[in-house]
């Protein structure tokens, strides 16, 4: 009962960044000739990108995309891997953060809020790797 509660736990936080990385996505495309207000217009300088435009499909695609396949295999009976794809997406997503501080050169508050963010779902991952663990653990007994 107890994993079903963390893979639920897990698919709920993975559909939350889904949902948050689709909008914020859909935002950067729609903007303004394609200047997304929320981030400095300095920044377009320091990145291979002319508009947010670009920036916003991939971020759609694989945070948006990525988190809502780790959500769904987490909703799964049967997937005994639901921690695997999200702990991924945390990586990726974490990664993603340190390189936007190293290409920028300064951090963002969003960035921090971010980088909470990947902590906790790295985190939420790794509860429920050892939920499998107590789970197998307690069937070979």
């Amino acid at each position: 009962m107890k994993l079903k509660f963390r893979k639920t736990l897990l698919g709920i936080y993975d559909l939350i960044l889904s949902f948050g990385a689709i909008n914020i996505g859909v935002k950067m495309i729609s903007s303004n000739n394609g200047i997304f207000t929320e981030y400095p217009k300095e920044w377009l300088t320091k990145v291979p990108f002319e508009s947010w435009v670009v920036p916003g499909i991939i971020g759609i695609l694989i945070f948006g995309l990525g988190n809502l396949i780790s959500a769904i295999i987490s909703f799964l009976k049967e997937s005994s891997k639901a921690w695997v794809a999200s702990y991924m997406m945390g990586l990726i997503f974490f990664i993603s953060l340190v390189a936007q501080v190293i290409i920028l050169g300064e951090c963002y508050l969003a960035t921090a809020e971010f980088f909470i963010f990947s902590i906790i779902q790295i985190c939420l991952s790794g509860y429920v790797f050892l939920g499998y663990r107590k789970f197998s653990l307690n069937c070979k007994i």
